[in-house]
């Protein structure tokens, strides 16, 4: 996915370039709030309401020790992870856990040796016994050896920290069940399976995997989605299986797809190899869109499952190209780039796209919109009430901001502060 960035990213990290913070608070309504990577590799709570910015670390040193990838969980807890080259304090992962009603963050997990690559709340409590306010947390990471990746379920219940090295492969991707008692894998381009979280039992499918990354579970019941061989050689069908049955809604596709589930389980988003977006209805097996502003390189559905922001890509000579500091190399100054992208949502039953904003994705934004169909499942752009869209820009100076769309008012948007992506809350 996204094949024309991945030469400008070269690896995940999780630094953030150097620079200084303003916060300036974003109003949206209600509870929800924003989670920015600030460019000076702290991490920042935008209030919704616009009042009370926090600035939840303060520790933070470019290129020493940096705070990133905020994690919401659909109760509001939060978990970020770090990594320190302070010899009085050294790791190459942390895992830091705040809790559902805010308050002071805990360590939940820390190596010297592994590198985050990924993770996903559950999004219900844990499965077994009925444990009120326990989590679990799936963490993918390159172990010390780089053979693979590798996933550990870290589980928080409240007090307490647990963890269990699960599994591991190289691709290795994955989806909760909404009840979070199982998840279900695609490992290694060529194997489906249901994990049992509480048992610890793989169930293989007997389903040969087509040419996708991120397999997903319906959001509201048993169904799955995910792509299978076509008849014909070198194509792929996109199905729901519900038990032993399997349902194609998209067949004899010839390149990669990739997917999503809208949130209410009633429609599914596709592309095919990153081109025209297609929207389907479920239950009626009816192509609502297939829109044409532009390929569609990455889409996100919004919360009310109404409407889908997606992203192309247009010529600027004048585009400042996105850099990183890692920890692992040194922030390079920005250069010239002829890739710029703009936002554009779609309204599913109008069939109507709008331009949101043109942008330059930072490091972290390009990251995010490489895996965007493992992303958009556990980090939301969307604000839960639809109305902002967020994303973070390079600019004309070399740094970066954190911006806010304003999906009622198209074109009109809002810089909160120096920040290299936000996530917002469920």
């Amino acid at each position: 996915m996204l094949l024309i960035l991945l030469g400008v990213l070269a690896a995940p990290g999780i630094g953030s370039s150097g620079g200084s913070q303003t916060i300036h608070a974003q109003s949206t309504g209600g509870t929800a709030m924003l989670a920015v990577m600030g460019t000076d590799g702290n991490l920042y709570l935008y209030d919704a309401n616009g009042q009370n910015p926090i600035a939840l670390t303060t520790d933070a040193v470019p290129d020493r020790k940096t705070y990133s990838w905020g994690t919401w969980a659909t109760d509001g807890r939060l978990a970020f992870f770090g990594f320190s080259f302070d010899p009085a304090d050294p790791y190459t992962l942390r895992v830091f856990v705040r809790p559902a009603g805010g308050g002071a963050y805990r360590t939940a997990y820390t190596s010297l040796d592994e590198i985050f690559t990924y993770a996903c709340w559950s999004p219900a409590d844990c499965a077994g016994g009925g444990e009120t306010g326990c989590r679990d947390l799936a963490l993918l990471f390159t172990p010390a050896d780089q053979q693979s990746l590798a996933l550990r379920l870290i589980r928080d219940q409240g007090e307490t920290f647990s963890e269990r090295l699960v599994g591991r492969a190289a691709p290795f991707y994955y989806s909760f069940s909404p009840d979070g008692k199982s998840m279900l894998w695609h490992r290694f381009a060529r194997q489906l399976e249901r994990y049992d979280i509480e048992s610890g039992e793989t169930t293989r499918l007997a389903d040969s995997p087509g040419a996708f990354q991120a397999p997903m579970w319906s959001p509201v019941d048993d169904r799955l989605l995910f792509a299978v061989r076509g008849e014909e050689v070198n194509t792929n069908d996109l199905v729901i299986a519900e038990g032993d049955n399997r349902t194609t809604i998209l067949s004899g596709q010839p390149s990669t797809i990739a997917f999503a589930w809208s949130p209410d389980g009633q429609k599914v988003a596709a592309t095919v190899n990153s081109s025209t977006l297609i929207v389907i209805d479920v239950a009626g097996g009816i192509t609502l869109n297939m829109n044409q502003s532009g390929p569609a390189l990455a889409y996100f559905w919004s919360p009310n499952s109404d409407k889908i922001a997606f992203l192309s890509l247009k010529k600027n000579d004048n585009a400042p190209i996105a850099y990183r500091s890692n920890g692992h190399q040194s922030p390079h100054p920005p250069q010239q780039s002829p890739h710029q992208f703009t936002w554009y949502v779609l309204d599913v039953a109008a069939n109507k796209t709008d331009v949101l904003a043109d942008f330059t994705p930072t490091a972290e934004m390009l990251y995010y919109l490489n895996f965007a169909d493992q992303f958009s499942r556990s980090h939301r752009l969307w604000s839960p009430d639809g109305r902002y869209f967020a994303y973070g820009s390079m600019e004309g100076t070399g740094t970066a901001g954190g911006y806010l769309a304003d999906v009622t008012a198209p074109g009109t948007t809002t810089r909160i502060g120096d920040g290299t992506i936000g996530i917002w809350s469920w």
